[in-house]
């Protein structure tokens, strides 16, 4: 660690004070009145600095009586005038007062090094951000340096999909010192294979495990059984629940259609929050004036649909509501419901593509506590529509992106589109989204088309 006021340049008050062994009210006393030469910015509420070697070329200049603290230790402010002393006391008091405040001054500056290094000395640095190299993580700083490693054991199988929500650093407790979060698959030994379940590993501010949590949910079959060892991880995201933050955590089946989401305490309890008839692709934390809530996004078997969701983030445990294939349900499906479901309507696009139905790939939320949701509009390479939500999760709009039309002709190509983009008579009238709201239950709503040259 750096010795403390190794650096020239000092950025604070308290820094400043403390190198010359005076009360921050004293130090800005000095500054205004006595010359101390402490430098500021520009703005409404500029920041101060001071170099070292000009602090000590003042103090040098002032004497030893100026860089002693002089302020009243029962109200921290600068003494008043001393009256003037007898002929007495100017002959021989002044000289032996000053020395003893020079070796007072002295004394002072050296226990506040002396303290500085021991505060200072032994403080910790904090881990700023997380890699994952192969099966080495490294916590590092703000400067991007080494603070930790932890080597897990046996192969991780490599990811090529986003990593950023896999290796996250999150303050799960409001302490103001971080944890780790690392999702990660292990794979068969002398194969590229995932082995069974990804799991998610937490790790303390100076690099222990603190837990690791299988991501199986405790979901049933429609049958009653159990669904096989082959969950998969897709998202995880950190909920402000007072000082400490919850995890909620979307969990797919590998090769089958459940999905679902689990919260995760800081103690890496977890219990099922939401069920869904399909995956579940993504979350995305809504700020809204009424309170926090997630949106969630993904696919729906039952209905053979993309969706999105909207769960308060204090709500009970909810499923996707009612209807559909039977086949897509639980054994114990929870008795919830979320606040609002969005079912996406199956557009031209994917018809002439022989695609039964696209998929809800990707979030951007709004200020006012909306959000848009990317929905597929075609087959390989197909572009996207971007449904747009108020917050109070009303449809707002729908626009197509700008590789839409290049989509669209590929399939007049093809022969499986006998119109032009520009005649589309989708593109005619509003689309119809299926919306189901608790309280009321479903109900159709139309989405007027927004040109992409509305965007402003």
């Amino acid at each position: 660690m750096p010795e403390p006021y190794s650096a020239e340049q000092l950025d604070t008050w308290p820094e400043i004070a403390g190198y010359l062994g005076v009360s921050i009210r004293e130090a800005q006393y000095r500054a205004k009145n006595e010359g101390l030469p402490v430098h500021r910015g520009v703005g409404k509420k500029p920041r101060v600095w001071a170099l070292r070697s000009e602090l000590d070329a003042w103090r040098l200049k002032a004497g030893a009586g100026n860089a002693a603290p002089t302020t009243n230790p029962a109200t921290d402010q600068p003494p008043p005038d001393v009256a003037s002393p007898s002929p007495v006391e100017e002959s021989n008091t002044p000289r032996v007062r000053w020395g003893r405040r020079a070796i007072l001054s002295a004394a002072g500056l050296a226990a506040t090094v002396v303290a500085a290094k021991l505060i200072f000395g032994t403080r910790k640095p904090r881990v700023e951000r997380a890699v994952l190299t192969g099966g080495l993580l490294t916590a590092l700083d703000g400067l991007g340096r080494p603070i930790w490693e932890h080597r897990f054991l046996g192969d991780l199988q490599p990811r090529t999909d986003d990593l950023s929500w896999r290796v996250q650093v999150v303050d799960l407790e409001g302490s103001g010192c971080p944890s780790v979060l690392v999702v990660c698959s292990r794979v068969a030994q002398g194969t590229t294979e995932q082995t069974g379940i990804d799991e998610l590993t937490c790790f303390t501010p100076d690099g222990h495990v603190k837990w690791t949590l299988l991501c199986r949910p405790d979901l049933l079959d429609f049958d009653g059984k159990r669904f096989e060892a082959a969950w998969r991880c897709s998202h995880v995201i950190a909920v402000p629940s007072g000082r400490q933050k919850i995890l909620w955590v979307a969990v797919n089946h590998g090769w089958r259609w459940p999905g679902c989401v689990m919260r995760v305490n800081t103690s890496g309890v977890a219990s099922l929050q939401f069920a869904n008839a399909g995956w579940v692709e993504r979350l995305c934390l809504l700020t809204r004036p009424n309170g926090e809530f997630v949106a969630l996004i993904g696919e729906n078997n039952a209905f053979d649909r993309p969706f999105a969701a909207v769960i308060r983030a204090n709500d009970p445990p909810s499923c996707s509501p009612a209807g559909g294939a039977p086949r897509c349900r639980f054994g114990n499906t929870p008795s919830g419901t979320p606040r609002d479901y969005v079912l996406f309507p199956t557009t031209e696009m994917l018809a002439a593509a022989d695609v039964p139905y696209g998929s809800a790939v990707s979030f951007d939320q709004i200020n006012d506590g909306g959000f848009v949701v990317w929905v597929s509009a075609g087959g390989n390479n197909p572009g996207y529509l971007l449904y747009e939500f108020s917050d109070a999760t009303e449809p707002r709009s729908v626009m197509p992106t700008d590789n839409c039309p290049a989509a669209h002709r590929r399939l007049e190509e093809e022969g499986k589109l006998h119109h032009t983009w520009a005649m589309c008579p989708e593109l005619q009238r509003p689309l119809t989204i299926r919306h189901w709201r608790r309280g009321s239950g479903w109900r159709d709503q139309e989405v007027p088309w927004r040109a992409t040259t509305d965007r402003g």
